[in-house]
């Protein structure tokens, strides 16, 4: 039966584990590919520029040439420069230097071209897919190998934080160039049963332009409504539209009529009108008959980059990404929009593109120079972009009506919750003031880290004592700050900044340093105190962390102790589990800190393994009600029927030492028999405590100040 309870553990932990791993990695390719916008920019701005001057027939054909190739350079680039960008957002996520784990990513595409052995067009679509791949799988086995203490060349920072980093990646690194041939070797097997190579032939925009056209844009539309950038990943298809653009262009220049309507001009004038999903039509739509202030805002703020197809304001503002109610006309405007292109080009109502209009390619603008100027295809775009709108217009309706359920009137405020939830949605939408808030709240903890870079971290230690024998069983370790002027600050006011900071579990790593050579110290005059160290979840559940505390406290064995709150057990209890368990094999106990103050559950006394209960200083205040005695006294009745040891903290009083020592064997931390004290007080107070062996004594009026 425990095992089976184990088992269901681990598969309660798993899939919550397996849909948080898709949903950082979805989002690392999504933000990752937003990085690349200018180099997209950057590509057409080349691509437009030659074709304008093709149009305008300037007799420049070596500026022309050399302009499509940087544009044919860059394209190419597009795998190595996936994998950097994705990777870089997933070493943020997975804590790892950043630079060093882009170059390694950069590395491994080099070695997968190599790898792969396709002619040309077949391997771009596999060297794209492996860019955007590559980093998810590469990036977590970088992470889990360098937390492995075999794979660490340098273990302490004497050359420095990035010579330490580096160093611990070399290993790492070779053994995942390894699993990349690997990998880049099973993607190959596919030939044997898929032909990149005889599927490229097969999509042929000149004899199937309905069949191409209505591929494009649905895998383009499915790629962009799962937050990856589709033009990016179905870059080795727009070679062949762009291969009919040309041979277009050839006839053109040579008196001749072409018949290839199927293009990249065809798409980005009469399909994609605003972005992927043919969204000017959505963003018409909104400011034509939505009511809702949050769309309107964000349809408004869209138009201007629309008229470049560019429509992430849309993408992420609404948004559309993982939006169920935008699916249906996301794919459909851009298929209908092909369909009636196609056709009207087909029957020689406007002239067919002839000239190259990137996507990014400014709308109207665009129409009109890649048809070589004609009027008509202008009037077709303004129909398909009213087309696209009337597809729109009943999603959004739909939208409006959802937003309406969510009213809800309140008399006394003259205001509705869809009101307040407006303002704040705008506020979370929008990423402008998004930043913002991040950059005052970032500029503000770093005020105050400056500010404590100029004091002085120290440990204090308050006595633990055994209410049987009335000696010193451990010492709690008790950070504490100073000034110059020697004010002290006690942790309440200043690790709430550390927590914003996410250095948590730094304070905790050199809390554990010090006790642990503090322990070293006392050992050398044969002096053997255990020391009880608070950690957070943060450090729990960070493996790198863990190893580092379980390599420090190795050296003391048995005399560093830890104190975890309840929190910390619903933080992925699976890790804390292990986490827990490994500490025990280190010869450490652990310890629930102010039990019962905030999420108790005896559920956790029964799952975790844990060595005692501490209860909190609130129900030792309480004990002067006797409904506060019964709740204290259950509270320890629990402990001992669990065999776990009771350590009661803020006693200050004789009557509370009275009515806590009913207990058995119950230690005791707090004023009334001492406050925290330096280290070096640490060895006379035991040994004051051991010479009154089991006689209590009350610290005077004069200590207690």
């Amino acid at each position: 039966m425990k095992q089976l309870s184990k088992n269901k553990s681990f598969l309660h932990w798993l899939n919550p584990y397996r849909f948080e791993a898709v949903t950082r990695s979805l989002r690392a390719m999504r933000d990752g590919m937003l990085w690349l916008v200018p180099c997209l920019i950057v590509s057409s701005i080349l691509g437009f520029v030659a074709s304008m001057l093709e149009f305008l027939n300037v007799d420049a054909p070596i500026f022309i040439h050399e302009l499509n190739l940087l544009r044919l350079s860059l394209t190419s680039l597009y795998p190595y420069l996936f994998a950097a960008s994705i990777s870089m957002m997933l070493a943020i996520q997975w804590r790892l230097p950043r630079p060093p784990i882009a170059v390694l990513c950069i590395s491994y595409v080099a070695v997968a071209e190599k790898v792969l052995a396709y002619e040309y067009q077949a391997s771009s679509i596999l060297l794209t897919f492996v860019g955007l791949t590559l980093p998810i799988y590469a990036v977590p086995l970088l992470s889990k190998m360098k937390k492995q203490r075999w794979a660490r060349i340098v273990e302490n920072e004497v050359a420095g934080k990035l010579v330490k980093d580096s160093m611990n990646l070399i290993i790492p690194g070779v053994i995942t160039t390894g699993v990349v041939v690997i990998m880049t070797k099973l993607l190959t097997l596919t030939s044997l049963y898929f032909d990149s190579a005889a599927f490229l032939q097969a999509f042929d925009p000149v004899n199937e332009p309905y069949t191409v056209g209505a591929l494009f844009s649905s895998l383009n539309s499915l790629l962009w409504f799962f937050g990856i950038h589709g033009y990016y990943a179905l870059t080795p298809l727009v070679q062949p539209l762009i291969d009919v653009l040309d041979i277009n262009r050839v006839l053109f220049n040579a008196g001749d009529m072409s018949s290839n309507a199927m293009n990249i001009s065809t798409l980005s004038s009469f399909v994609f009108i605003g972005g992927s999903g043919a969204t000017f039509g959505l963003a018409l739509a909104i400011l034509a008959f939505s009511k809702d202030k949050v769309m309107r805002v964000i349809a408004l703020s869209s138009i201007p980059l629309s008229f470049f197809n560019i429509n992430e304001i849309l993408m992420f503002g609404l948004p559309i990404i993982f939006n169920l109610r935008l699916f249906i006309p996301f794919v459909l405007a851009p298929l209908v929009n092909m369909g009636i292109a196609l056709t009207v080009l087909s029957a020689g109502l406007v002239a067919i593109p002839v000239v190259m209009a990137p996507i990014t390619s400014p709308l109207i603008l665009n129409a009109f120079i890649s048809t070589g100027g004609d009027y008509n295809a202008v009037i077709l775009q303004v129909a398909l972009v009213i087309l696209s709108t009337l597809i729109y217009i009943p999603f959004v309706r739909l939208l409006d009506a959802h937003a309406k359920t969510r009213d809800l009137y309140i008399p006394s405020l003259d205001t509705t919750f869809t009101r307040r939830e407006e303002e704040a949605y705008v506020l979370a939408v929008d990423p402008v003031t998004e930043s913002l808030q991040k950059v005052r709240e970032i500029q503000g903890v770093q005020m105050q880290l400056e500010a404590f870079a100029t004091r002085e971290f120290y440990l204090e230690y308050q006595p633990q004592i055994s209410s049987h024998t009335g000696q010193v069983t451990a010492v709690e370790a008790l950070i504490r700050l100073c000034d110059s002027m020697g004010n002290v600050e006690a942790p309440g006011k200043f690790l709430s900044v550390f927590e914003k900071a996410n250095l948590m579990t730094d304070i905790d790593l050199w809390v554990v340093r010090q006790s642990v050579a503090q322990s070293k110290i006392w050992m050398e005059q044969k002096f053997y105190m255990p020391i009880s160290v608070n950690i957070t979840s943060h450090t729990l559940t960070n493996q790198g962390a863990m190893e580092d505390i379980l390599s420090l406290i190795a050296q003391v064995p048995g005399l560093i102790h830890f104190e975890i709150t309840e929190e910390s057990l619903i933080d992925n209890p699976a890790l804390v589990e292990d986490a827990i368990s490994r500490l025990h094999m280190a010869g450490s106990t652990v310890h629930i800190d102010d039990f019962g103050t905030g999420y108790s559950s005896l559920s956790y006394l029964n799952r975790f393994d844990i060595d005692a209960m501490k209860i909190d200083r609130s129900f030792v205040l309480a004990l002067n009600s006797e409904r506060g005695k019964q709740v204290f006294h259950s509270l320890a009745g629990i402990a001992k029927q669990l065999g776990m040891n009771i350590i009661v903290e803020g006693v200050e009083t004789k009557e509370q030492l009275d009515i806590v020592s009913r207990e058995t064997d119950v230690v005791i931390q707090g004023w009334y028999y001492s406050k925290a004290i330096s280290a070096s007080e640490v060895h006379n107070y035991a040994l004051k405590r051991q010479a009154m062996s089991n006689v209590p004594q009350p610290r005077t009026s004069c200590e207690m100040a």
